[in-house]
């Protein structure tokens, strides 16, 4: 094999290993799940061509590892005969991950919902360097929006209804990070400590803390890696319609004006953030 034809079947998601004398295959999941057929092929095809065994990328996706060179056509025709899909390298979307919030008890959005949506519109799409896309359905962060090219948080404010509030203190001890204090017989929110994680307004069994905003939390430019970079957050919250509006506008601005090799997080450092801020999220 020569670099080209490596570099090649890299691109289609087969990888060669260290030893050289075997290759990964990466298989893609949709929004971070597969079904029970998928897995079962996926566990078929890692029994016949590998050793059985197989492992999980931080984006999600499968690895097959210790498959034969003289293999990879009978296991790329096994793939698209289960209706799999490999590949997510190279200078593209990378596989877009999102965290359980669909089902997750913290969960403010339904995070896979919107991870397919942005699969579909946008994975493997050609760009000046990898684009990593990650949505989280809470503050928690599993997904660490804050470190993808593009990274979208779940968020619920609160709000008192003062006329509700009998001051029995559960949003006060559920709340964690001390955000809600008791003042007279009703509470109050110190918005300056809220991370919008909306637990208050589930604990309420008054309906005295209602969402005064629900959305999500926008960061651009973050990576991770030997250089990392924390995302810049903008500064509002967002209806999951736009977020899906802001990713078209992100990455069409990203090819317009990144480098060759150029994270956008250095795009933005060489353009500067107000710029990037006017040209992306000016209409909004």
């Amino acid at each position: 094999m020569n670099k080209k034809e490596i570099a090649e079947l890299k691109l289609q998601g087969y990888l060669q290993q260290q030893d050289q004398e075997y290759f990964s295959v990466r298989v893609i999941s949709n929004a971070g799940t597969m079904t029970a057929v998928q897995m079962i092929r996926i566990a078929e095809i890692s029994q016949k061509y590998g050793r059985g065994n197989m492992g999980f990328t931080s984006r999600m996706c499968v690895e097959i590892p210790w498959i034969k060179y003289e293999d990879i056509e009978a296991v790329k025709k096994e793939m698209e005969d289960a209706g799999l899909c490999t590949g997510g390298t190279g200078l593209k979307v990378e596989p877009i991950v999102a965290c359980k919030g669909t089902v997750c008890s913290y969960g403010l959005i339904d995070t896979q919902d919107l991870c397919r949506k942005l699969h579909e519109k946008h994975f493997e799409k050609d760009l000046p360097a990898k684009f990593k896309i990650g949505v989280v359905g809470c503050p928690n962060n599993c997904v660490k929006a804050p470190i993808n090219d593009l990274g979208f948080m779940g968020q619920r404010i609160p709000m008192v209804l003062e006329d509700k509030c009998k001051g029995c203190q559960l949003c006060l001890r559920d709340c964690p990070v001390k955000a809600i204090e008791k003042v007279g017989n009703i509470v109050q929110v110190d918005y300056d400590k809220c991370i919008h994680c909306g637990r208050c307004i589930r604990v309420c069994p008054f309906k005295a803390m209602a969402a005064e905003k629900e959305g999500v939390a926008v960061f651009i430019g973050g990576k991770f890696g030997r250089k990392h970079r924390i995302g810049d957050r903008i500064d509002n919250i967002f209806s999951l319609e736009d977020a899906e509006r802001i990713a078209d506008k992100v990455i069409a601005y990203y090819n317009e004006k990144g480098n060759p090799g150029e994270r956008l997080g250095n795009t933005i450092d060489r353009i500067g953030l107000e710029n990037v801020r006017r040209a992306v999220f000016g209409e909004e």
